[in-house]
């Protein structure tokens, strides 16, 4: 402490290079404009005193002492500002800790203002995630000025080129805000409801992609025995922005839901067909929320994925056409488009659930080995995820009489048609191990086969108490089954 007792004691004399006094100028008041030189190297004109000022402004601000840390971190801002990212990263987060505690309403624009400029700097300075910046700066804007509804309209914007920049790299909070200044600019007039509903099909296909990745990359960590720090600190970050994309989920839908009925949609898209039907992002989008909404009975939804893959034979206009087909009860033209749709794709996310679907058309078809395969390439592809596993399931439950033997010992018979319902007991409980979302589809099935699967005094008749496992041998799969009953 005596230390940077004593650089505070030389810092008092030293200026600025671009001509601002430190002891003059409070960093609190308006920054300068026109003060930053783009070309400045890492340690500024005085190598010395920026090493100085960063040992300053770093002590202070672990001990989260704003006040003192801020004209030492102003120094570096305005005479360093490449000689560390935190510079931004730190400031901006004094600077919403001084909004926040700021009762000045005309201090507090300053401060807002000071807050904005450290996003626009720290992509001058570090170039390379403008997108990523430019969200939390337009989060921010309308965190703070959501009331101005030019402030909302600006934020709208900057969010608007994040997105399309970063897409499925959003953060949920962009992705909220967002939505949020879209609806804002909506109730006055900016936005029509036809842009908001677009807009809701494109960010809810990024909320479930971030979900599905976002719970495979947990599910991989949670397989390790032990996690490194950073590999903690990434599970718990993962954690959080989970809990925000469910928010982002819920206060989407609760904007929306007035607008959103498969009437209303159909009446929508029916309108504007004629005049979109060339628009491949229009007909992907509402490709999209017309699935999402499960309207795919419609005539719209018909002309539309038809057009979409007509214009753009996409992987995903040809899932759209797949998922069409396997409504329709067309299997055949079902197989084809998700095959299709498999093949073309790189992403996995995506591609395992196209897996998924081809998979369910094969089960429907009743070509129980084929889906059980595609549903197996589905979770290589997307790991922690329940519904292949559900699948499964509910093919060992609906064919295990089918699987059993006629045989003369009417008691072994009724076990063998029976004891398909182990093996799909346990994938039920494997799909809600792995993944919680499908845990309550997983206990309404466990309950509802339970009673259909062989009881212990079956088991006991079939003199294999004694037996930890079983071996299940039907005509298009064979599974080794845990024996409930086994007792050591």
């Amino acid at each position: 402490m005596k230390k940077i007792i004593g650089i505070l004691i030389f810092m008092s004399s030293l200026l600025c290079a671009q001509g601002l006094d430190i002891n003059e100028f409070d960093p609190r008041d308006l920054f300068p404009v026109n003060q930053f030189d783009v070309n400045v190297g890492k340690y500024g004109l005085d190598t010395i005193q920026c090493e100085e000022n960063l040992t300053i402004y770093n002590e202070f601000y672990k001990q989260k002492s704003y006040d003192s840390a801020l004209k030492s971190w102003f120094y570096l801002f305005v005479n360093a500002p490449k000689r560390t990212k935190n510079i931004y990263i730190h400031g901006v987060n004094m600077y919403k800790n001084f909004i926040k505690n700021e009762e000045d309403s005309i201090k507090r624009e300053i401060l807002i203002d000071n807050l904005l400029k450290i996003y626009d700097q720290r992509n001058t300075f570090y170039p390379g995630q403008e997108g990523l910046v430019i969200g939390y700066k337009g989060a921010d804007l309308y965190r703070y000025r959501k009331s101005n509804i030019d402030a909302a309209k600006q934020s709208y914007d900057l969010l608007k080129r994040s997105f399309n920049i970063e897409n499925e790299k959003s953060t949920a909070r962009a992705l909220n805000y967002y939505f949020s200044s879209a609806a804002k600019c909506y109730q006055n007039g900016i936005l029509t409801k036809e842009d908001l509903i677009d807009l809701f099909s494109e960010v809810s296909n990024v909320v479930d992609y971030k979900d599905a990745a976002i719970n495979q990359v947990n599910f991989d960590l949670n397989q390790k025995s032990q996690l490194n720090s950073k590999e903690s600190k990434k599970l718990k970050k993962n954690k959080d922005e989970l809990e925000k994309l469910i928010n982002v989920r819920s206060n989407m839908e609760k904007i929306l839901a007035p607008h959103v009925s498969c009437e209303k949609l159909e009446t929508l898209y029916q309108e504007k067909f004629e005049t979109k039907q060339e628009d491949p992002s229009w007909l992907e989008r509402a490709a999209q929320l017309l699935k999402k909404g499960d309207c795919i009975d419609t005539q719209i939804y018909f002309q539309i994925a038809g057009k979409l893959y007509e214009l753009n034979p996409t992987p995903k206009s040809a899932f759209y056409m797949g998922y069409l087909s396997l409504k329709q009860e067309d299997y055949s033209s079902a197989v084809n488009y998700f095959s299709q749709a498999v093949s073309g794709e790189d992403d996995q996310i995506k591609k395992a659930d196209y897996l998924l679907y081809l998979a369910k058309t094969y089960a429907a078809m009743g070509s129980n080995a084929q889906a059980k395969k595609h549903a197996l390439q589905a979770n290589q592809n997307r790991s922690g995820w329940g519904a292949p596993f559900m699948l499964i399931g509910d093919l060992y439950a609906q064919t295990s009489r089918a699987c059993g033997k006629n045989t003369e010992n009417m008691t072994e018979s009724e076990f063998s048609k029976r004891v398909g319902y182990w093996a799909a007991l346990e994938k039920y409980t494997y799909a809600k191990k792995i993944d919680s979302s499908v845990t309550k589809q997983a206990d309404e099935k466990i309950k509802q086969y339970t009673d259909q699967a062989p009881d212990k005094t079956s088991t006991f008749q079939m003199n294999i108490l004694d037996q930890p496992t079983y071996k299940i041998e039907c005509g298009w799969y064979t599974e080794v089954v845990q024996n409930p009953y086994f007792s050591n």
